[in-house]
C-alpha cells in the first residue's frame, strides 16, 4: 500500500524523529574517532538541532540527554555504527533517528538510512560511489542530501517500490531491497491490545503524536501512568480497548485516528462471502466508504437490507457474490474496488509469479495489479467483445507484449501487468533504472529537419532529447524521468529552441508547455511517451517527425542521423543543438563489437562505431532520423549504454519500428489534454 503522508502547517516538534531508550548511553570504543558536540540545552531544543544539523559539523543521527545536568550531547552515530557499545546509565536518555535505525518504512521510504545491503532476492548491492559493474549518475557527491552511503538500499529517486540498489550482478543492473512497510513488521490479533509493532502514522496519513507529548493534543494516556500498555515513542497501540490500535494525531484539527496494520492470519476462501475480517481500506490506500452511510456514493447494501452479511462500519465484504470482498470507496470519483490486498487462505500473501506464453491472449491467472502498483479495476463487458474475470490481468486485443487492465488513475488509465514471458524470463527482467537522479527532460529542434522538444527542470542541469510525433506527444528515453508516476509540476517542455544559451537569438520563438501524462512503455524498452497539456502550436521551427512502418528495418551501412545537445568533451558548442551522421550497424556485429556485453535484441538498433561520434551525455532519448524517400522517419531513440562515443563500440537505439504498434495503442487510449 502507497501511503499518503500529510503534514501538519503547525510548528512540529523534533522529538516526533527520534526513538527513545531510558537509561541508556552509547560509548565509543578507545580507537574510534567517531565526533560529538555537547552543550547545556532542553531537550526539544537538542532534538531540534539534531534533526536539522545546523551549526554541526558532522551529520547528527542521535543525542544523548544527560537529565542531571540538563546537558545535551549531540553523536555523528548509533547504536547499529561499529565500534560503538551501550551502557546503562540512569542519568541519561537516548534518543536515535528513526530513519537510521528502523528496519521500516512508511509510503515510499524516501528518507530511510538503514543498513540494508542486499536486494529482495539476495544479491550483493553495488557501492554507490563506485561504477562497477553498472556506470550511474546516483553519485554520493553529487546527491549529499540522500545519504548514499557504502552501499545501503537507499530511494534516491522516490521510486513507488521503495528502497533499491545497483547490483553487484552484472545482468542484474537494479532492483528493489524489499525493506517492509512499518504497517507489516507486526501484525494484529482480535483487537490489536497486545500490538509492539513500529507503525506511527495513521489509516489517513497523519503522522501520530508522541504519547509522552501533550502537543498539539493533551491526553491522559501517559507513558507512566499506562506502563503496561506499550505507550512507546509515537507507535501506534491500543491502551483503553478499542476497535483496534490507534494514535493521537500530529493535526491540531485530528484528535485521533485508527492505525491501518496487517491483522493476523486474516484471509478469505473463494469469493469471500464468508469474510468477516476487519479491512477497511482498498489496495491504492483509499479508505472504505461506511455500508450505513449514503455519502458519498448512495447504493441499497445497508445493514439493515443485509442482515446475514455483517456490513459492519467500512470493512471489506462481499454481500453479492462478487469475485472478492468489494466496497464502496470514500473517493467520489471511485465507486467501489475489490480488496484485492486481503489474501486467500492457503496462499503466500504475494503477488502470483505465474507466467504467459504468447501474447497472453490465454493468460488465466490471478494478477491484478499493474506493473507500477496500481490495482485493477473492473472490466466494462460494454467495451470488449470477450467476457473477462473481475479485475484480473488480462489480454483482450491480442497486444503484443502482454496482459494489460484498465486501473482507477486518471494519470494511468490502463498499463501492461508485472507477468513475465514464461519462454523468456531472463530476457524481461533486463529493465534499466534511470541512470540520473530527478532530471530535466530535453527536447530539441533542428531547423525544420526533425521536430523536438526542449523540457526543463530548474533544479538540475541534465538534460534529455526526444521527439514531437504529434502535436500532443513526445517520444523519449523511460530514464529521462524518476519513476513512471513523476511530480509533474517539475517539468516543462520547451519547443522551437536549438540554442539554449541565455543570449540566443531564437529564444522568442520558445513555446513553453507543461506535462498531462507519461507513459513508461512496454517491460524493457526504455521507451516514454509524454501527452502534453495543450497542442503544440504550428511554426516554422515547430514540427512533428514521421513515425515508420511497424517491423520495418533498416539496410547495414545506411547513414542516419542523430540529433543531440550531448557531452562535447571540451570541444566546444555547449548548449547548441548538434548532429552527427552515423552508419547502421547490424545487431549480430553491434554485439561482437560490444564484446557481449551488452543483450542486445531485436528491440535495440545499433548505429555508429567511430571515435567522438556517437552518443554521450545529455543525448538520452533524442532521436536517430533516417531518409525514407522524401520522408524523414524516427527509427531510434538514444539510450544509456558503456561509455561516451568511444571507438568500435556503437551506439544503442531503441528500436521504434518494433514499438510503433504500441506507440499508437497509447495514442488511442489516453484522454487528450483538453478533456483531462
Amino acid at each position: 500500500m502507497l501511503l499518503i503522508v500529510h503534514y501538519s502547517e503547525c510548528r512540529r516538534n523534533a522529538l516526533q524523529d527520534y526513538q527513545r531508550s531510558d537509561s541508556v548511553r552509547l560509548l565509543q570504543l578507545p580507537d574510534s574517532a567517531l565526533q560529538t558536540i555537547s552543550r547545556k540545552l532542553s531537550v526539544v531544543k537538542c532534538a531540534r538541532s539534531c534533526s536539522r544539523n545546523k551549526r554541526l559539523l558532522f551529520t547528527c543521527r542521535a543525542f544523548l540527554y544527560d537529565q542531571k545536568n540538563k546537558k545535551c550531547q549531540w553523536l555523528s552515530f548509533d547504536r547499529n555504527s561499529p565500534g560503538v557499545h551501550s551502557q546503562h546509565d540512569f542519568n541519561y536518555q537516548l534518543y536515535q533517528k528513526k530513519s537510521y535505525v528502523q528496519e521500516c518504512i512508511v509510503g515510499t521510504g524516501v528518507n530511510y538510512r538503514g543498513r540494508r545491503s542486499v536486494t529482495a532476492s539476495g544479491i550483493k548491492c553495488q557501492a554507490w560511489a563506485s561504477p562497477i559493474p553498472h556506470e550511474h549518475n546516483f553519485l554520493p557527491r553529487r546527491n549529499r542530501k540522500k545519504d548514499l552511503r557504502e552501499n545501503y538500499c537507499r530511494n534516491p529517486d522516490n521510486a513507488t517500490s521503495g528502497p533499491w540498489c545497483f547490483t553487484t550482478d552484472p545482468n542484474v543492473r537494479h532492483q528493489d531491497c524489499g525493506v517492509p512497510q512499518c504497517s507489516q513488521v507486526e501484525c494484529v490479533s482480535c483487537n490489536g491490545e497486545s500490538y509492539r509493532g513500529p507503525m506511527d502514522h495513521t489509516e489517513t496519513g497523519w503522522e501520530c503524536q508522541r504519547w509522552d507529548l501533550e502537543e498539539p493534543h493533551k491526553h491522559l494516556f501517559h507513558p507512566k501512568r499506562y506502563p503496561d500498555k506499550g505507550l512507546v515513542d509515537n507507535y501506534c497501540r491500543n491502551p483503553d480497548g478499542r476497535q483496534r490500535p490507534w494514535c493521537f494525531t500530529t493535526d491540531p484539527h485530528t484528535l485521533w485516528e485508527y492505525c491501518n496494520i496487517t491483522a493476523c492470519c486474516e484471509c478469505f476462501r473463494g469469493q469471500g462471502e464468508g469474510y468477516r475480517g476487519s479491512v477497511a481500506v482498498t489496495p491504492s490506500g483509499v479508505i472504505c466508504q461506511r455500508w450505513d452511510s449514503q455519502y458519498p456514493h448512495n447504493h441499497s447494501y445497508v445493514p439493515q437490507n443485509y442482515r446475514c452479511k455483517d456490513l459492519r462500519e467500512n470493512n471489506c465484504r462481499n454481500p453479492d457474490g462478487r469475485d472478492l470482498p468489494w466496497c464502496f470507496t470514500s473517493d467520489p470519483k471511485v465507486r467501489t474496488a475489490f480488496c484485492t490486498n486481503i489474501p486467500r487462505c492457503g496462499k503466500q500473501n504475494t503477488e502470483p509469479q505465474d507466467c504467459y506464453t504468447g501474447s497472453g491472449e490465454n493468460y488465466r491467472g490471478e494478477v491484478s495489479r499493474t506493473r507500477s502498483g496500481l490495482p485493477c479495476s473492473l472490466w466494462n463487458a460494454a467495451v470488449l467483445t470477450v467476457r473477462q474475470e473481475g479485475s484480473f490481468c488480462r489480454n483482450p486485443d491480442r497486444d503484443t507484449y502482454g496482459p494489460w487492465c484498465y486501473t482507477n488513475s486518471t494519470a494511468v488509465p490502463w498499463d501492461y501487468c508485472s507477468i513475465k514471458l514464461c519462454e523468456c524470463k531472463l530476457l524481461l527482467c533486463q529493465i534499466y533504472r534511470p541512470s540520473v537522479p530527478v532530471l530535466e527532460l530535453a527536447k530539441i529542434h533542428p531547423q525544420c529537419v526533425i521536430s523536438c522538444v526542449l523540457c526543463s527542470f530548474t533544479r538540475s542541469s541534465h538534460w534529455c532529447g526526444g521527439s514531437l510525433i504529434r502535436e500532443e506527444w513526445v517520444l523519449t528515453d523511460r530514464q529521462c524521468f524518476s519513476s513512471c508516476v513523476p511530480d509533474l509540476s517539475e517539468y516543462r517542455v520547451w519547443l522551437g529552441v536549438s540554442d539554449l544559451r541565455g543570449s540566443a537569438p531564437n529564444d522568442s520563438f520558445r513555446q513553453e508547455v507543461s506535462i498531462s501524462h507519461v507513459v513508461c512503455g512496454p517491460e524493457g524498452s526504455n521507451l516514454a511517451l509524454i501527452r502534453l497539456a495543450k497542442p503544440a502550436l504550428p511554426a516554422d521551427s515547430v514540427h512533428t517527425i514521421q513515425l515508420p512502418v511497424a517491423g520495418c528495418s533498416i539496410a547495414e551501412g545506411t547513414m542516419c542521423s542523430m540529433y543531440g545537445w550531448g557531452e562535447t568533451k571540451g570541444t566546444g558548442h555547449e548548449g547548441v543543438l548538434k548532429v552527427v551522421h552515423l552508419p547502421m550497424v547490424s545487431n549480430e556485429r553491434c554485439r561482437e563489437q560490444h564484446r557481449g556485453n551488452l543483450h542486445i535484441t531485436d528491440t535495440k538498433i545499433c548505429a555508429g562505431g567511430r571515435r567522438d561520434e556517437g552518443v554521450c551525455e545529455r543525448d538520452y532519448g533524442g532521436p536517430l532520423v533516417c531518409q525514407e524517400g522524401e520522408s524523414r522517419v524516427i527509427v531510434g531513440v538514444s539510450v544509456h549504454g558503456r561509455g561516451c562515443a568511444r571507438a568500435n563500440r556503437p551506439g544503442i537505439f531503441i528500436n521504434i519500428p518494433f514499438y510503433t504498434q504500441w506507440i499508437h495503442k497509447r495514442q488511442t487510449f489516453i484522454p487528450s489534454s483538453t478533456t483531462d
